[in-house]
């Protein structure tokens, strides 16, 4: 169950997060986006950041990622179907 990150990120004000999509082609080739959330206190505990713009935790998620695709690929795969990102998967 793989998953394709080729769209852009933007920062969601309800979560305080970044949110990002993957794109899963089906067995079958159906195509569906699947969207996925890096914590604020993900990106802030990761780059020591105190009270960042959300601009401050978009450059600081393209900074890694690569990192945050493959963690929300291997929750995607395990069977998460929004996977979100924490702290804890950072570090």
């Amino acid at each position: 169950m793989a998953l394709t990150f080729d769209s852009i990120a933007v920062f969601d004000p309800a979560s305080q997060g970044i949110k990002f999509a993957g794109r899963h082609v089906d067995p079958a080739g159906v195509e569906r986006f699947v969207i996925c959330l890096v914590s604020g206190e993900a990106l802030r505990a990761r780059f020591h950041l105190e009270a960042p713009s959300p601009e401050q935790l978009l450059a600081a998620y393209s900074q890694i990622k690569n990192d945050i695709h493959r963690v929300a690929a291997r929750r995607f795969a395990a069977g998460e179907k929004r996977p979100s990102i924490s702290a804890q998967d950072l570090l």
